[in-house]
Order: C-alpha cells, then structure tokens, then sequence
C-alpha cells in the first residue's frame, strides 16, 4: 500500500529495473543451462557409443582368430563382458546370409531387435537408444557390420543399459539446480543492489528540485562527476535552471521597471487632477491642466504600446508582414520628414544611397526601427551639429550607418543601451529620452529581420550606428507572417 505523494512499489522505477535485471539473468541461466546439459548428455552417449563399437572389433577379431572354436571363444569373452558393474554387454552375432551364430544372455528387461541386412549394408554402424518403459530403463544399442574386400561377412549387435549414465546426469542436473537457484538468487539481489546505486542520483534530483521554487532559482543540482547519462540530465536541468532564472530575473526587472515608469506619470496626473479640483479655477487654468494631462497621457499610451510589442516578442506572439520593399525610398521618405526636425535645430542631416536597393521585410517595423534611431540622433546632437544616413548595399545585405556628432554614449553604457529601461541618467532626461525602451524594440525587430546591430562612440564625440539587414533573410518568405 502506497502513501500519498510516493510511487507505488511496483511502478518504482528500480523495482522494474531490478525485475528485468532477473528476468534477463534467469533467461541466461536457463539457455546456458540447457546447452550444458544437452552437451553432457550427448558426450555421455557418444562415449557409449565408442565403448560399443570396440567392443564389437573385438568380438570380431575374436571370430576371425579361431573361426573353429568361434563359440568357446565367444562364450569365454560373454563371461568377462556381461558381468562389468557400470556397463555389462550382451551381443548376437550374425552371418551374412542373416542367420545368428552366437548369442550371449540378454540383459534384465532387454531383447535385441530384429536385425535389418538391408540397412546394415547401407550404413557402417548404427547406434539408436531404446526405451523400456515398464521399466524405466534405457538400453543403447549398436549394430556394427563387418567388411571383407567390400563384401558384408558378419554383424554384430550389442547393447549396454545407461544405468550409470542416467545416474551420472541426474547428478549432473542436480548440480545444475543448485546452481541454478543460488546464481538466480544472487543475481536477483545483485540487481536489485546495481539498480538502486544506479538510480541513488535520481533520489538526489527529485530532493534538490522539490526545493527550487521561484525564491532560490540560484540552487542547482548536485553532480556525481561520472559523465554518465544521470549526470547530463542534471546538468541539462542545471542549463535549463540558469535560463529560467535569468528569464525570472528579467521579468521580475521588466515588472519592477514598468511600476516605477507608470507610476511617475499617474501621481502627476492623480496630484494635478486633485490640484485642479481643491478649488474653482478660471478656464484657461482648467485647459492648462488639460493641456498637460494630455501629454502624459500620450507618454503612457507611448510606454504601453512599446511594453505590448516587447512583450509580444518575448512570447513569440509578435508579427512580422514580410513584403517586398524599395528601401532606399522607405528611408529617403524618412529623411525627408526628420529633416523638418533637423533644419529646426540647424543640424546637417544629409542623406546617401548609391542605388535602388530592394529588400524583403516588413515595412511598419522598419519604418520603426529607423525613426527611433534618427529621432535619437536628432535629439542628442546639439544645434549646428551633423546626422548623416548612408546606405551601403553589400553581396546579400545591405548596411545602414547613422552617424551623428552629438553628446556620444560612455563606454561604460554601450552594452547595456539595448537593455529595457535603460537610460543613461547622466545626460538623459526622462523628457529628452523616453523611458530606455526604443532601443530594445529597435534590437528586435532588427533580430526578427535576422539582422544585425551595432554601435560605436565615445563620449562627447557622437555616436555611429550601423545596422546590417540581409536582402532575403533565410526563412523569411515575402507575404508570410513571421511568428
């Protein structure tokens, strides 16, 4: 009977393993077995089989000694060979017209058959065991011919009880049972101990992982340090343990990151609202209000919109409509309208591309990805500064450089500008930058396009953003949408 929360003992996984451990070991025993005994029965035989057959050349050679006094010698060689205590003999011997000349006593339960010419004068020598069943005894019986110059002379038959050799293989066969038993039960135990050894690391995993809950990811499972199959599922859990834990330590960032920016905007609009109602105002007070509450409403309805695409990329869930593009006229439109902007604050925005370049991809993402880098351009490039926006078609791709001299990123912040949420405080304010997540939706949809980002700067001497797009990416078909 099984507890709650434990595994039935015959579903327990060593118990099955140590049943087809025995089941195994005893179809072993039993084949080796068997062939052993076979093999012990038929070498007994085939001694039995040899004894008669010289007893036989004896008996003739007897014969062709004293033809003339063939029944005395017969008679004297019956009275050594019938008295034998493990394997007394009794023959006939025949003429070749088939007439018997000589028969000694025959053994107790025993009578020769009918002798056959005709299948003598077809073999050399036939032995055949023959069963009396009233008895229980087994007599083997060989008929030997004997051959002159080709020609049948005389045949012999005689037989033997295997008295001692049924004893000799019911001592064997008991041997065998002793053994048979003991190596099954030892072998039953030795399977039971090597599988519970074996699965011991599995009691160890399921230990260790009923204890990982989503407060100390950090712990990982224990290693045997055997390089064996139980020590890579534990390290693959261990691989698989890191992502989760990294994933968790991201979303619980994300979560945290997303409070905190929403809840900037919402006491401002809470606290102003409040304000506006303490006491009757005039109506350009009111619209004032108005006015100020819906900017922020615009900059939370900007954050919620870049946290559902983000967060539909983190779930696969995110869309691509791949069509076929002329994209140097995609990004010529584009600076044509930054260029309004640009002109406002006197920066030299100039613009590139040595030829048509059409690729495939999804014309709304890229229209994104390259507004947020040149508005990022424009916004930090002091008055009278310069943007620049090359295209560069290449074999298969095409590279996009945005160069601007404006205010630069720290080393210290290049890694991690494509980070959610990630701003850099010390020149960035929350009005001039957002709130760090243009550049993350910017590094996805440029991976979505199996595509590449990079940047270069330093501080204070501008920063160069070059993004490589392939002109046909591989598994990206024009009117399929991309999951």
């Amino acid at each position: 009977m099984s507890s709650k929360g434990r595994i039935k003992f015959y579903k327990r996984l060593d118990v099955r393993m140590a049943l087809w451990y025995t089941v195994t070991f005893l179809t072993m025993i039993i084949l080796i077995f068997g062939f052993l005994d076979y093999r012990f029965r038929h070498n007994l035989l085939k001694e039995a089989d040899r004894l008669l057959v010289d007893e036989a050349k004896e008996i003739i050679n007897v014969i062709l000694k004293n033809p003339e006094t063939l029944n005395d010698q017969l008679r004297e060689y019956k009275k050594v060979v019938s008295n034998r205590r493990y394997y007394p003999i009794a023959f006939q011997v025949f003429n070749q017209q088939g007439n018997c000349i000589f028969s000694s006593e025959a053994l107790p339960d025993f009578s020769f058959p009918k002798v056959s010419l005709d299948l003598v004068n077809h073999k050399k020598t036939i032995s055949k065991t023959l069963d009396v069943p009233q008895k229980n005894s087994l007599f083997r019986l060989c008929t030997y011919p004997h051959r002159e110059n080709g020609e049948l002379k005389y045949v012999v038959q005689i037989a033997t009880h295997l008295r001692a050799m049924q004893e000799t293989i019911e001592n064997f066969r008991g041997h065998l049972s002793i053994a048979f038993f003991l190596a099954l039960f030892f072998g039953s135990i030795g399977g039971w101990l090597l599988s519970r050894k074996s699965l011991r690391p599995i009691d160890k995993i399921t230990e260790t992982t009923k204890r990982i809950t989503a407060t100390n990811l950090s712990e990982r499972l224990p290693l045997q340090e055997s390089d064996d199959d139980l020590d890579r599922l534990a390290t693959t859990i261990n691989q698989m343990m890191e992502r989760l834990e990294e994933s968790f330590q991201k979303l619980s960032r994300f979560t945290a990151d997303a409070a905190h920016e929403l809840r900037t905007p919402l006491a401002a609009l809470k606290g102003e609202t409040e304000v506006l109602l303490s006491r009757k105002r005039s109506s350009e007070e009111y619209q004032e209000a108005l006015t100020n509450n819906l900017e922020r409403l615009d900059f939370l309805t900007k954050l919620v919109n870049d946290l559902l695409i983000l967060s539909q990329a983190d779930e696969g869930k995110a869309s691509l409509k791949i069509e076929n593009l002329n994209f140097s006229e995609l990004l010529k439109q584009l600076y044509e309208a930054f260029n309004i902007v640009a002109m406002q604050k006197k920066i030299d925005f100039t613009f590139f591309t040595p030829e048509e370049v059409l690729i495939n991809g999804d014309r709304i993402k890229l229209k994104q990805l390259f507004s947020n880098l040149i508005d990022n351009a424009i916004k930090y490039t002091p008055d009278g500064g310069n943007i620049s926006l090359i295209i560069q078609p290449e074999k298969d791709q095409v590279a996009v450089i945005i160069k601007d001299t404006g205010i630069g990123i720290p080393s210290d912040d290049l890694l991690h500008i494509f980070d959610r949420f990630y701003r850099v405080d010390t020149s960035r304010s929350r009005i001039s930058g957002g709130v760090g997540l243009g550049l993350s939706i910017c590094h996805w949809i440029v991976k979505a396009h199996h595509g590449t980002i990079d940047v270069k700067s330093q501080l204070h001497q501008g920063a160069t953003f070059t993004v490589t797009l392939p002109t046909k990416p591989t598994g990206i078909s024009p009117n399929i949408k991309q999951n």
